[in-house]
């Protein structure tokens, strides 16, 4: 089912990341879901290896984390584990980036199952 990945990420509290803005002298990569209407998860930052996510939760609205990195793709921190498996692949035409032809993102919490995501995406250097 194509909303499965999100109704999945919700449960974790994970919810759409509001857009975010490409600072001087910085590479990201901005990840999507792969479903009918994308919506925005995560955002790597590969400057100050951190993962940002958007959390909701009753009475706390939704407020981002920036989770550090831990390992080579697993980023560890606020109660949560990430792993982001990424292919990259150059387009003509798309200067100072490439595009995620294919990629998942696994979301571990403590006492929960965990949950993958297909994702897209692309990275951009500023």
């Amino acid at each position: 089912m194509i909303l499965l990945p999100l109704l999945s990420l919700a449960t974790l509290g994970i919810t759409e990341l509001p857009p975010q803005e490409l600072q001087p002298g910085r590479c990201v990569t901005f990840l999507w879901t792969r479903t009918e209407v994308p919506k925005r998860i995560a955002m790597v930052d590969e400057t100050n290896r951190t993962l940002r996510l958007a959390r909701s939760g009753a009475g706390r609205g939704k407020q981002l984390m920036d989770i550090a990195q831990s390992a080579p793709g697993v980023f560890a921190g606020n109660g949560y584990t990430v792993t982001v498996s990424l292919d990259f692949s150059d387009r003509q035409g798309l200067a100072n980036g490439s595009l995620v032809d294919a990629g998942s993102l696994r979301v571990e919490t403590p006492g929960q199952d965990g949950e993958v995501v297909p994702v897209g995406g692309i990275r951009a250097c500023q």
